[in-house]
């Protein structure tokens, strides 16, 4: 009896060393260790992951690795190789299924299929994730709040997500993301909006509203943003300023002594030059800013820049020349100290502290070409842009923009002869109803006539290109319906101002655009503070509505104008 007594108090000793070891050996029922990384952020490329995925042999880290992988790729906007990841995985463990499900969540938020997501978020139990799994949960509720463009309801769900990140980076890239939505938001949505109780929902909104109340008066913009850190000393936003806004705290008004302006006044870029100094000369009116006129056709870029710091000079305007502004991109060391609007853009432009690039360029046309389509309620254009490098520029300028409004790339086509054009749409998915186009006018008068008969109902948006003094009343009456970009200087036909610039130019419009350029020119100088420092800033100028990028690369918002019956009227953006 003694001995079964002392055998079974044996076995109560050993049974949970047995049990240890068995679960030791059977790491698939409850998951490995490395299973478990699953839980926390995957910092590594979906590179790193696949090369990892190559190295190993054990199922259950090659499941691991292909979760992690695809997790990844959607951040790396290689969403089809993601989705074609996750149909490679069978037999997951519980902690792979729930981070698979959380996966596919995100991938239908990015594609646009809020249910879906939703439902798949839904059925998750959030007691069973971990901090890093929660922050993602409320990252894709933010996509599908997005998608639906209630910008309230996603900023909710990046306040939740801020809860549970612990990386420092991520929780500023996420301030960043909750105050680029604040921007995009409508002011009305924004003033409508209630904190609901909570202080972090309505510390942004007051920062919003502070910015939006300001934004046209940067000094006191500045002071606002000040107080408003002031009163919310513990918002994560206090904590993690806003990119955007950090040079705005310590603001200084644009306070211009004397100004330098370089254009070719000479020689074969004569009458570009003392036509933009001409529009630059009449905005100056009667201000008492001195201005140095230097000749880049007589003097060396890099001696007039010498001059100028001699002279004690600190905002430049010019060069137009792209040699000269290539020559400044390539040493910004010689330029340091002063306020530089270049008056052209290269392929070699980059940020520069203090230099800001401005132009008629195609590219601003094509990016306003690319907005109003979208307003306009375009999906899915055939964008033709001609066999050279224009079209190739041009066409990679539109489709960044279209990227970003409608996620997907645009159809961009291009051609050697007009007739190509009617090729485009065949084949073309039933919803492309419209075209852009960057031709001369004798170009879109041949191709609107083969869309006549071939397409009739293709809505045609063109260029300034295709808009030129010379075009007849018999052209205009061809064209009916056609909608065109060019400068808002040209709404004012009617003015003094026009009159007078089109005697002086011929009523040459190429001329009349430079004009209203050097007029603007006059106007960004002065702003340029303003222009570099508060995003958001825009000028109303003859050119189009202006703004600047991070890199300061000065947008042109164009007007847009339409062709009825035989008239040329201007239309709403």
């Amino acid at each position: 009896m003694s001995i079964l007594l002392q055998g079974g108090r044996f076995k109560k000793r050993l049974m949970p060393i047995l049990l240890s070891v068995a679960l030791a050996g059977c790491s698939n029922l409850f998951g490995s260790s490395f299973t478990q990384t699953l839980q926390r952020d995957a910092n590594a490329s979906s590179e790193f992951y696949m090369n990892k995925l190559g190295q190993t042999q054990d199922k259950e880290d090659q499941q691991t690795y292909k979760l992690l992988a695809a997790r990844v790729l959607i951040s790396e906007n290689k969403v089809p190789q993601a989705e074609e990841l996750l149909t490679e995985l069978v037999d997951l463990n519980e902690a792979q299924q729930l981070d698979r499900t959380l996966i596919e969540a995100h991938i239908a938020a990015a594609k646009g299929n809020n249910d879906v997501a939703e439902g798949k978020l839904r059925a998750l139990d959030l007691t069973k994730l971990s901090p890093s799994q929660k922050s993602r949960y409320y990252e894709t509720f933010a996509q599908t709040a997005e998608n639906r463009k209630d910008v309230i309801e996603a900023v909710k769900a990046r306040i939740k997500m801020d809860e549970n990140l612990t990386d420092m980076q991520r929780r500023k890239d996420n301030v960043d993301k909750t105050w680029s939505l604040l921007r995009s938001a409508n002011t009305a949505v924004i003033n409508n909006a209630s904190d609901e109780g909570s202080v972090a929902l309505g510390g942004w909104l007051t920062l919003i509203k502070a910015y939006n109340d300001n934004i046209r008066q940067p000094v006191q913009l500045s002071q606002a943003l000040q107080s408003w850190k002031s009163a919310y000393p513990n918002h994560v936003a206090a904590t993690f300023f806003p990119k955007e806004l950090e040079s705005l705290l310590n603001f200084q008004q644009t306070n211009l002594a004397q100004i330098g302006l370089v254009l070719p006044l000479s020689g074969d870029g004569q009458i570009l030059g003392t036509t933009i100094q001409s529009g630059f000369n009449d905005a100056k009116g009667d201000s008492t800013i001195p201005v140095q006129v230097f000749d880049s056709s007589t003097t060396p870029i890099n001696e007039i820049i010498a001059q100028a710091k001699a002279s004690g000079i600190k905002a430049l305007v010019g060069p137009l020349l792209k040699q000269n502004v290539d020559a400044i991109i390539a040493n910004p060391s010689a330029v340091q100290g002063m306020d530089v609007l270049t008056l052209n853009a290269t392929a070699n432009t980059q940020a520069i502290n203090q230099v800001c690039y401005y132009g008629l360029s195609p590219e601003d046309e094509a990016e306003s070409a690319a907005n109003k389509m979208w307003k306009d309620g375009i999906r899915n254009p055939i964008v033709a842009m001609p066999q050279n490098d224009l079209g190739q520029r041009v066409g990679n300028a539109f489709n960044v923009r279209w990227q970003r409004l409608a996620g997907t790339d645009a159809n961009i086509r291009y051609y050697n002869l007009p007739a190509d054009i009617t090729y485009f749409f065949q084949g073309a998915p039933q919803d492309t109803s419209a075209l852009y186009v960057i031709s001369s006018p004798d170009e879109l008068a041949e191709i609107k006539g083969y869309l006549d008969t071939s397409n009739p109902n293709v809505r045609i948006y063109a260029s300034s290109r295709s808009n030129a003094a010379s075009n007849t009343p018999e052209y205009y009456a061809k064209m009916n319906g056609v909608k065109f970009s060019d400068i808002p200087f040209f709404k004012q036909n009617d003015s003094s101002q026009y009159q007078k610039v089109a005697g002086s130019t011929g009523g040459e419009f190429q001329l009349m655009r430079l004009y209203a350029m050097g007029s603007d020119a006059w106007l960004l100088i002065n702003h340029f503070n303003e222009l570099r420092q508060v995003p958001g800033y825009t000028l109303s100028g003859l050119t189009g509505q202006l703004s600047a990028d991070s890199n300061c690369d000065v947008d042109r918002d164009m007007t847009w104008y339409q062709v009825q019956d035989g008239n040329v009227v201007a239309v709403a953006n």
